[in-house]
């Protein structure tokens, strides 16, 4: 089968959609699909074993506002690469409203898949987008099929897409790469404390200054806690001044931006994965690669974060990111190591039934067969 895969972020820049387009695109090029991308990025990265098509972010905005207008830019690069599914991700870019446009007057099925859940009360984005949102409903509904990442992500995209079918399709992760067996040099530095992990962007939706704020209390019943952050974002600078007002430098870690490689040590290395988000999260990618790791996710119960995670089975939800939460549940874990080991058991087990890339791309491939023309 030969897939079109259009994206508005691809490796080396990161976040969710650009690690699931990439986890896509390699899984299926090994089982001999013909894969192409297209991406409005010019940095180069490593060699990839398939086509990446890239343009800078100039080029990829003239290319989107030529296409939305004449769509002569997406139909040759279609007709250039004779696609037999056009998968497009992220329903809110120029790129992906573009390529919805025009590969709908084309002959080739056409796929979105909605990566988001943001704005999660989409009366009030409707209200906000005014006469705006009139012609995104008319784009977006151009799509032959729909994926969503999760049912909150499906909720949202339904006020856009009121006819179009819409199937839930999870992200997926490595299970291999991703396992608790292996290295952990980060514990080796560290040494025996108690080792809670956040990763992602340091900015306010995330809700990781709440996080800050819950280590104050946390150290104070548990010295030898770590707290290590991964990533990077506006908020870093408030972030360092708040550890030095509550006296917990010695318990927190900003790693910055880390190495995908590195990634695996990491999780191997943690005792739990914090994910304090105030909203707006549609799926996180974070948490798989946390469980397939075995490690327990202790998640606000928002968007998608409370599909995955199964209060007492595989980590434990919060009704909301207060800092005094999240510093009940952190101690809790601290204190029942029992209860540590069962949730590590679920989740490795859980990552491996539901969310392995096997599965995933079965799932996915499926949808593809079920559009191609009779």
């Amino acid at each position: 089968m030969r897939v079109l895969l259009i994206t508005r972020w691809f490796p080396p820049e990161i976040g969710g959609v650009a690690s699931h387009v990439r986890d896509l695109a390699m899984n299926l090029y090994s089982r001999g699909d013909r894969v192409t991308v297209f991406t409005a990025s010019n940095v180069s990265c490593s060699d990839w074993p398939f086509e990446v098509i890239r343009v800078s972010p100039e080029e990829y905005l003239r290319v989107a506002c030529k296409a939305i207008w004449s769509r002569n830019p997406f139909r040759d690069l279609m007709e250039v690469v004779d696609p037999d599914i056009v998968h497009v991700h992220h329903a809110f870019t120029p790129i992906s409203l573009a390529s919805l446009v025009s590969a709908s007057l084309s002959r080739y099925p056409v796929i979105l898949t909605n990566h988001s859940a943001y704005l999660y009360d989409y009366k009030y984005l409707l209200k906000a987008l005014g006469y705006m949102s009139f012609p995104l409903k008319l784009i977006i509904d151009k799509a032959d099929r729909i994926i969503a990442v999760s049912k909150a992500a499906a909720r949202f995209i339904r006020a856009f897409a009121p006819s179009t079918s819409i199937t839930v399709i999870p992200n997926g992760v490595d299970t291999d790469r991703f396992r608790p067996e292996g290295s952990r040099e980060l514990r080796k530095a560290i040494g025996d404390g108690f080792i809670v992990l956040y990763v992602g962007r340091l900015v306010q939706r995330k809700g990781v200054l709440r996080l800050i704020n819950a280590m104050g209390m946390v150290a104070r019943n548990i010295p030898e806690v770590k707290l290590v952050i991964v990533g990077e974002g506006p908020l870093r600078m408030l972030i360092e001044k708040r550890v030095k007002e509550l006296e917990v430098d010695k318990n927190v870690m900003l790693l910055g931006k880390v190495e995908d490689l590195k990634l695996p040590d990491l999780y191997r290395s943690a005792d739990v994965l914090v994910m304090p988000s105030l909203y707006g999260e549609s799926f996180g990618i974070v948490s798989l690669e946390a469980m397939a790791s075995g490690l327990p996710v202790v998640a606000t119960s928002t968007g998608g974060l409370k599909e995955i995670v199964i209060n007492g089975v595989n980590g434990l939800l919060l009704r909301n990111a207060r800092s005094e939460s999240i510093a009940e549940k952190l101690i809790y874990l601290y204190r029942r190591e029992d209860v540590r080991k069962n949730l590590s058991l679920n989740a490795r087990r859980i990552a491996e039934e539901r969310y392995s890339w096997d599965n995933v791309l079965t799932l996915i491939k499926k949808v593809y067969s079920e559009e191609l023309p009779s």
